[in-house]
């Protein structure tokens, strides 16, 4: 008897917590569902591999970015935390109304312009309105552009942005133009670079996402996807390509030594590498086997001629014509 008493008892405390009423603070309401944040969170998960590929092409190293925890809170809370030295970039964001905020934390901004600047990409000294250099400020500017940019494209499967010209302060306290009391979502980034860590935060004001806020769901997000990347993203992915260094070598021959014979060599000895001189000589890109190219000078430089890809079926130098040399060789324009 005591035993059922007792589950009857914790059925109908049960039902008296569901039907407490749920606290609700009006200072802090919350403007962005379940579903919005669901979404922004997808978005942002293209958006890190926007600025995974900018960032990897500006410094010419591996840079990794991760989406973190997504908070909202109101921007006077979001300022009152900011730490003392930090790098902030606003922007507006056309047709949308007001202004966005990228923050990157001072280690990064700062290992990233010491990169750009030819350095190692270690830590500067920080940043204030009296020591920074204008070629410094220059670099910032630029970065938070390309990162808006970034950030726009990854918005493009809900609306077409166009990010406007940037400004930098080095100072929450410098930030104006919005409300403390603005409800702000704001979107954590983690940063790998140059064997450290780092982060950014993207920060959208509520009234800023407004008019999009309908968009914001699974169903209309994923209904009519972006099916191909505009002729704009396709000539800046080319641009940065373009960029990226690559290692590049020309094998004259080798030779096979016993170590005995190593260590029998001395200064004026000749190596007979198994090369022939009249055959062509391998160009390895990045290690890679790609084309053949015979051995010359320009200048006073040692130069090599390009003479085809290591697909095309080349004679074999017995088959070379003995006294034109090369002529046999079939003529191959160069792309």
């Amino acid at each position: 008897m005591s035993a059922t008493r007792s589950r009857a008892a914790t059925a109908k405390n049960a039902r008296r917590e569901r039907g407490k009423p749920i606290p609700y603070d009006f200072r802090r309401p919350d403007k962005f569902s379940k579903d919005h944040i669901r979404s922004i969170q997808s978005i942002h998960e293209a958006f890190d591999r926007f600025a995974s590929n900018y960032l990897s092409a500006q410094v010419r190293s591996a840079v990794h970015s991760e989406l973190g925890p997504i908070e909202q809170t109101t921007l006077g809370d979001y300022l009152d935390r900011l730490p003392p030295q930090v790098v902030v970039c606003l922007a507006e964001i056309e047709p949308l109304v007001g202004r966005v905020i990228l923050e990157i934390d001072f280690a990064t901004a700062s290992r990233l312009v010491d990169r750009l600047l030819g350095g190692a990409g270690e830590e500067r000294p920080p940043f204030t309105a009296t020591t920074i250099t204008e070629i410094e400020l220059l670099l910032l500017r630029e970065l938070g552009n390309g990162l808006f940019q970034e950030l726009a494209n990854a918005w493009e499967q809900v609306i077409r942005l166009h990010p406007q010209p940037c400004e930098v302060v080095l100072s929450g306290q410098q930030i104006q133009g919005l409300m403390p009391s603005e409800i702000v979502l704001v979107i954590r980034h983690e940063l790998r670079l140059f064997e450290s860590e780092g982060y950014f935060h993207v920060v959208l004001p509520s009234s800023t996402l407004e008019p999009v806020l309908p968009r914001l769901n699974a169903r209309v997000l994923f209904a009519n996807p972006r099916r191909g990347s505009s002729p704009q993203v396709i000539a800046d992915l080319q641009a940065q390509l373009e960029e990226v260094p690559l290692h590049l070598r020309v094998e004259l021959g080798r030779a096979r030594l016993t170590v005995e014979e190593l260590l029998r060599l001395e200064v004026g000895d000749v190596l007979v590498l198994d090369q022939d001189v009249s055959f062509p000589l391998l160009v390895f890109v990045e290690n890679e086997p790609c084309f053949y190219a015979f051995p010359g000078q320009r200048g006073r430089s040692l130069a090599a001629r390009i003479a085809g890809p290591v697909t095309e079926e080349w004679p074999r130098p017995d088959e070379l014509d003995q006294e034109g040399g090369t002529a046999l060789w079939p003529t191959v324009t160069t792309p």
